[in-house]
């Protein structure tokens, strides 16, 4: 795990030191942290469910998604998460066919996403970097840190792949409950909105709390995250095993 001293939203409540779950968000980097995530879970599991906030929870979410697309046993029935950051994936070649042609347009991907030069999936995960990672860094709350320029050098092969559940395969499929604070930022909300859209959505319940970047304070709130909490763990018991 990464060390940032400084991290966003964090260091109002507690004096540190802050890790991240990951050195960078490349295809190897991320499956170097989902590999770290599985031999965690070999060794200290098993476990009915997993609870993630923010970027626990939006690696626990590509782990669950990664898990499912190949066909691997799911160590969880439930996921429970709280205002998650956005989703990246491990796979080098999902959205490669993307990265290439932006490498060949030499696009810059902080400029607006709507050109008829660019395809709609094109377009698309344009439009994410610009509502999430690159909306991250403007307020200093992207980290790991790294340069947009990586979608324009080289093979592309580094280049972070955001994920949409428009540009997947299929969606997680069991319960889940995703939580937000209605004060977060506005490129939090676009995470958790995505993160959100790639679970099944009859499988799904979604709160909002008065809060911030943050879990629910008020006993209101926690009660109905409660509540939602208890309903996932129902659901998973009644999920059909084909779905883990």
């Amino acid at each position: 795990m990464t060390d940032y001293n400084n991290r966003i939203g964090m260091g109002s409540f507690f004096e540190g030191p802050f890790y991240s779950h990951t050195t960078g968000y490349s295809p190897k980097e991320m499956a170097d942290a989902l590999d770290h995530l599985d031999t965690n879970i070999e060794e200290l599991g098993p476990f009915d469910g997993v609870l993630g906030f923010s970027q626990g929870a939006a690696l626990a979410l590509s782990y669950l998604y990664q898990q499912q697309v190949r066909g691997e046993p799911m160590p969880f029935r439930f996921f429970l998460s709280f205002s998650s950051v956005i989703p990246f994936s491990a796979d080098v070649g999902y959205c490669q066919d993307i990265i290439q042609r932006l490498y060949a347009l030499q696009w810059d991907v902080t400029a607006p996403a709507n050109p008829p030069v660019l395809t709609g999936d094109e377009r698309l995960f344009c439009d994410v970097l610009l509502r999430t990672v690159i909306a991250a860094k403007e307020k200093g709350a992207a980290l790991p840190e790294y340069s947009m320029d990586v979608y324009n050098n080289d093979d592309g092969s580094k280049a972070p792949r955001v994920m949409h559940a428009q540009l997947l395969e299929e969606k997680v499929q069991i319960p889940t409950v995703h939580v937000r604070g209605k004060r977060d930022f506005d490129f939090m909300h676009s995470m958790s909105d995505i993160a959100y859209g790639m679970c099944e959505e009859k499988l799904t319940r979604k709160l909002e709390h008065s809060g911030g970047h943050q879990p629910p304070q008020q006993d209101a709130e926690v009660r109905s995250v409660i509540r939602a909490m208890e309903w996932a763990i129902s659901q998973s018991e009644r999920t059909p095993r084909h779905h883990l």
